[in-house]
């Protein structure tokens, strides 16, 4: 259920089918040569659109956030860049309204490694007001299911330009994908860091991307995450082994 799509009247009626809500998050930030700036407000996107045809009448899904935290990447043309703190008190903001209006439980779907702090600060304060947050990144928390598709992984690599390439394949521009394989050894920050380790705003492979790659990762991983959508408004947050 798209929230925007609904008035004000029937939202409310609708409120009884679930208490729970995607917000997909994204940024605007350089991809290679060869991807869109909008890369990670795409993929979110699209799992998104899967998700509602799925299992529509069982989840809301919000307005995406395209602007994150791209403090590497703005170092690119195209790159928007926003402090992780103050993208944490906005995305507070945005989850402490939705709480009030009835929607106790929500899923950051987060498109962009950037976020992830933030997302997080946010989380911490939004389970102060009683609300149940969950971040899903999907490249990093499916990386075992995707490397059954994929040979490999990076920014604008191997994994992001196929889905991008199922996404819109008009959007993407195969004969300038290059590949980066530097890897870093450490969580370690330095000036210049984003570009040495992202040179040409990319790691990995994007040579050997292709769309089939890509609908088979978000046919894989959108049933992933509808079965943790699934657990969510069940309260199903661990097992016992």
């Amino acid at each position: 259920m798209y929230l925007i799509n609904y008035a004000s009247d029937d939202f409310q009626k609708n409120l009884q089918k679930s208490d729970i809500v995607i917000i997909p998050v994204g940024s605007v930030e350089a991809h290679g040569h060869h991807l869109p700036l909008g890369t990670d407000i795409f993929s979110p996107r699209l799992f998104c659109e899967m998700i509602e045809r799925k299992i529509g009448d069982y989840v809301w899904i919000a307005p995406e956030i395209p602007y994150g935290q791209s403090y590497d990447l703005s170092v690119y043309p195209g790159t928007i860049h926003v402090p992780s703190e103050v993208l944490a008190e906005y995305v507070y903001a945005v989850g402490k309204s939705l709480y009030e209006n009835g929607l106790k439980k929500l899923i950051f779907l987060n498109g962009h490694g950037g976020n992830i702090n933030a997302l997080n600060l946010a989380s911490e304060k939004l389970v102060q007001l009683g609300m149940v947050v969950l971040t899903i990144n999907w490249w990093l928390d499916f990386t075992k299911e995707i490397l059954t598709i994929t040979q490999g992984q990076g920014h604008a690599g191997e994994d992001e330009t196929s889905a991008i390439l199922y996404y819109d394949e008009r959007l993407v521009q195969m004969d300038k994908a290059t590949k980066n394989l530097k890897k870093p050894l450490y969580r370690v920050y330095f000036k210049d860091r984003g570009k040495v380790l992202y040179e040409n705003a990319m790691s990995g492979d994007a040579t050997l991307a292709t769309k089939e790659k890509g609908e088979k990762i978000f046919e894989l991983l959108t049933d992933k995450i509808i079965k943790i959508i699934f657990d969510i408004r069940e309260g199903k947050y661990f097992v016992e082994e």
